[in-house]
Parts: C-alpha cells; structure tokens; sequence
C-alpha cells in the first residue's frame, strides 16, 4: 500500500473512532472536522477536492438547514403538540389505535421535515404524552420506536425527506418527480412494513386502554398554535410542495425552495411575538437558532473530505467492483444484492460517508464500462435503500437513531444495544428486502430507468 492509502484509512479510521467515542463530549461535526483538516494537511485531499466537495454538498446542507428551521419554527409555534394532541384525542383511549396513529403522524412529519426534524421533535413531544397517560415503561417503548424507527424509515418519498437524497439527486442530476416515481411506490411498502413489524414486536406491551382525559394535563405545558397561524403554516406547506414540483422542473436548487418558506414563515412568527407578548414559552430569534444543529452542517462537508480521501486510496474502486459484480446478478438478487452491500457499510461507518462512498463508486463504473440505463437505475436506487434503510440495523449507522437513543438518555430512558438489536436489525433487513424486491419489479415490470 502506498503513502495516501495508508494515510487516508487512518484518518478515516480515527476519525470514525472519535464519531463512535465522542471523548470529552465532542461534537461530531468537529470530530469529522479534524479528520477532514488532517486530509488536506497530510495531503490525501487536494484543495481543488476540497472545492469540488463544497459544490456538491452545498444544496443539501442548505437543504439541511432550511427543513431543521422551518420546522423548529412550527415546534416554536406548538404545530407539533397541536397534531400530537389531535392525534391522542382521535384514538379516543385506545391504546393499538395510538400506536398506529402516532406512526402515522411520524410518518408524515419524517416525509415533510426530514428524518431527524421528526426525531428531535417528536421524540420529546411523545414522550411527554406517554407520561402524562401513565404508561409503564414496557409499554412507552412501542410509541417511542415507533418515533425513532418509523421516522428514519418513512424518509424516502420525497428528495427532501433525506439530505442523502438531495445529495443524490445534485450527483446525477435527476429531478424531484423522477426520485418521487421511484421511492413513493418503495417507501408506501417499507412503511406500511415498519410500522406492523414494530407493531408485532411490543403488541402484547401496548396498552388496551387509556384515560384520554389525562391528556387534558398537556395543553397547559405550552401555547397551542392559533387558528390563523395554523392556516398560514399549512399553506406554506402547500406552496413548498408545489414549489419543489415548480423546481424540479426548472432544475432549480430545493434548497432554495425550503429556505424561501422557511425565511417566510420566520417573518410572519417574528411578527406575531409581540401578540405572543410575554408568554416566556415562545423563542426568540436566538432561542430559534440554538434549535438547529448546525453542527450536522460541518459533519455533512467535513465527512466528504475524508471519503474523498479513501476515493483517492481506491476503495471505491473496490466497492465499485463488488457492485457491479452483484449487480450483474441474475433477476431480483441484482438489486437485493447490491442494496445488502450498502447497508453493512452504512451499519459500520454511517450512512453519510456510505452514501458518499457509494455516489463516487457508482461514478467510477459508469467512466469505466458501460452500462443500461436500468443498471444505472438499480445502482443509484440500491444506495438510497441502502442508506436510507439500511443504517438503523446499528446505531451509529444513523444520525437520527443516534439523536432519538442521546434524546430518550437524557429523558431518562436508557435502551440497551441488545434491546435496539432485536427490533432495528430485523426491521432493517427486511424494509431492505421489501423496498428492493418493489425497485426491481418497477425496473422490469413498469420499464422505470435513469438516463445516464
């Protein structure tokens, strides 16, 4: 092995160390930060990468942002424990029946805001519901899987719902409604998937029955959203929704179109804080921002440095090879195959570098051999399944399982990682399963391809 190949799996290698131990309470934006400094310092990364790097990322960590604000300004506005509440009022003290409904509601708010929107917000919302329903702690376990597992799974549908689907998007250049025919189909499957199977895991631990007028107790915790702002906040929503149709059409950036209602919805609540008056339960424009992670940011083009690097070892030189190998499989095993690959690697070193890793590996193929715009297709959508459901087989495989398990720690409610095991591997595999075997009937039963 040469200098940069030795160098590069060091880097990555501490850099993933620090990641997983987080000493002295690192940031992981700062722990992928310092392995990206040490790749242009010790020279695996050019600065011309670094730049290349920054364009390609660019989209989806405004993307990032503009999705964490829009919907840190809801939670600010109570949106969130408004539909909560409707939701545990709708199950009318049916315990199986809010099970389902709080998937749902996860469901919808991981495809609108994003996987880790859904669980940095929700998680705590269900949370304090469940405890003012008096549930045990076996039984919180079904609503509080169904906030984490359920809201990484769901975040498919949509190009936005993941910032790893922007990424692939900007890569290849395809358009919303092209990601939106492939992974609506795959994510209404593996949805409706995740939520019987974590269903069947705690059935006999949901409670039959609840005393709904507990849940009175909740509304005096904060302010609801008003009707007005709650006709503005769904309108917003609408108009972001045609907005990216509108943009995808155009090839203009959805960065640029979340960003625009966020800043819209900003002004407008800005304006309402002095009705709001002294309510203390309202944010400030700072309160606001200390509510987005920004420290993802740094994680998302930091993270890319270092993978560049292993690029440059030719380690996507052999993922490349292993993929087209498995793809070149016969019938449906040429896209379970390749999707299973994405998952380990995503389980082991998460599934933002795997989904770098796998974009640059599918790159090199298509510049080396040719391909079928349906192997093209096969390959780029295996690295979402991949990445998108492949990651919370292991923690650390996900950002937002890694925030769900750090936000329960804090609330008190410890999972063990035998106990994430039993539920997130089995659902992992199998949602991975399911969302392949539905890509390769729309490939060759429907003709549904990528030109390259």
């Amino acid at each position: 092995m040469d200098y940069i190949s030795v160098v590069s799996i060091v880097i990555f290698a501490t850099t993933l160390f620090l990641m997983i131990k987080r000493p002295r309470g690192i940031k992981l934006g700062y722990a992928a930060g310092i392995g990206a400094v040490a790749s242009l310092v010790l020279g695996t990364v050019t600065l011309g990468q670094a730049a290349q790097a920054f364009a390609n990322i660019w989209d989806a960590s405004l993307a990032f942002i503009g999705i964490v604000a829009f919907a840190v300004i809801l939670d600010a506005m109570g949106f969130f424990k408004w539909a909560a509440l409707k939701v545990v009022r709708l199950a009318n003290g049916s315990g199986i029946r809010l099970y389902f409904y709080i998937s749902i509601l996860t469901t919808v708010v991981s495809i609108l805001f994003a996987n880790d929107s859904a669980v940095l917000i929700l998680t705590p919302i269900v949370l304090e519901i469940i405890n003012r329903l008096k549930f045990d702690g076996k039984s919180k376990l079904a609503y509080l899987f169904s906030a984490g597992l359920i809201a990484d799974t769901a975040a498919m549908p949509l190009i936005t719902s993941n910032p790893i689907n922007i990424l692939s998007a900007d890569y290849f250049g395809y358009t919303f409604i092209d990601h939106f025919i492939f992974m609506g189909p795959i994510a209404l499957a593996t949805i409706t998937t995740s939520i019987l199977i974590v269903y069947m895991f705690f059935r006999k631990k949901i409670p039959k029955k609840y005393d709904i007028s507990l849940i009175d107790n909740v509304d005096t915790d904060s302010t609801p959203i008003g009707t007005g702002m709650l006709k503005i906040s769904l309108a917003t929503l609408v108009a972001i929704d045609v907005g990216y149709v509108t943009a995808s059409l155009y090839r203009i950036p959805v960065s640029l179109v979340i960003c625009s209602g966020a800043i819209f919805l900003l002004i407008v609540y800005c304006m309402n804080l002095k009705i709001y008056g002294a309510d203390s339960k309202r944010k400030g424009l700072k309160g606001l921002a200390s509510e987005i992670n920004w420290d993802i940011v740094l994680f998302m083009l930091s993270i890319f440095l270092v993978v560049q690097g292993l690029t440059n070892a030719g380690i996507a030189d052999l993922l490349a090879s292993l993929l087209v190998e498995t793809n070149s499989m016969p019938s449906i095993f040429g896209i379970i195959s390749p999707s299973l690959i994405v998952t380990f690697g995503a389980s082991l070193m998460n599934n933002w570098p795997m989904t770098i890793l796998g974009l640059m590996s599918i790159q090199q193929i298509t510049n080396t051999i040719v391909l079928s715009n349906q192997m093209f297709t096969g390959l780029v959508f295996s690295n979402i399944i991949g990445n998108n459901l492949g990651p919370h087989f292991f923690p650390l495989g996900s950002l937002a399982i890694l925030m769900w398990l750090e936000i329960m720690k804090r609330k008190g409610v410890n999972i063990s990682l035998k106990s994430y095991l039993k539920v997130g591997a089995v659902l992992s595999i199998v949602e991975v399963v399911v969302a392949s075997v539905v890509l390769w009937v729309e490939i060759n039963y429907f003709s549904f391809s990528l030109i390259i």
